[in-house]
């Protein structure tokens, strides 16, 4: 009976034994799956880092344009103009607004091999008049009211917060927006990525 007892215990040890190996084996497994998997997260995060730093400049676009712009104006008294006071003149220019999306400040998330990219809003960068290229015609001025360069300046700064309006008002900035996120998913496209989601954050 002894005899029987003991041998039990020891095929019970034994079970044991095998299960305890068999707990540490999937263990190993799970963490080195685990690890395996994390390292694979950081490769991918560390190139979509690099990516998205390097098509910065990519994510802007240029809006050419010309603009005329013709003054009169006359020294006033109570809504009523002075005679041999009036100053006119005619501004043919031509200039470019520059906007874009800063991608240096996308953030992003990689879940279940998805590619989730938050982008900022775009917005104009910079506009710029083209100096050499500013003719003006049919000066008039008077003794009484001198047309100065100021006065030419003021109009075309006037001028410049008009067109901006007018450029976003005529999609241009959606259209960069648009084309950013068409470019992203076209570059990360060749990725091991299963789907890439781009969202703008406002």
């Amino acid at each position: 009976m002894k005899k029987g007892k003991s041998t039990k215990f020891i095929t019970i040890l034994k079970n044991i034994k095998w299960i305890l190996l068999l707990v540490v084996i999937i263990s190993g497994v799970v963490y080195l799956n685990s690890f395996t998997t994390k390292k694979e997260i950081e490769r991918k995060s560390d190139f979509v880092s690099e990516k998205l730093v390097n098509i910065s400049e990519l994510a802007t676009a240029r809006y050419d344009y010309s603009n005329v712009i013709s003054i009169k104006d006359s020294l006033n008294f109570k809504d009523i103009s002075i005679p041999f006071t009036e100053k006119s003149f005619v501004i043919k220019y031509t200039g470019y607004i520059t906007a874009g999306l800063d991608l240096t400040k996308a953030t992003f998330t990689i879940n279940n091999d998805v590619l989730n990219i938050n982008i900022p809003q775009c917005s104009i960068l910079s506009h710029t008049i083209n100096e050499d290229e500013i003719y003006v015609y049919d000066e008039k001025t008077s003794i009484f009211n001198l047309l100065t360069m100021d006065d030419m300046l003021k109009e075309i700064l006037d001028e410049k917060t008009k067109t901006e309006a007018e450029v976003i008002k005529e999609g241009f900035l959606d259209k960069v927006t648009v084309d950013t996120i068409q470019l992203l998913k076209e570059i990360f496209a060749d990725s091991d990525f299963k789907d890439i989601k781009v969202n703008v954050v406002v």
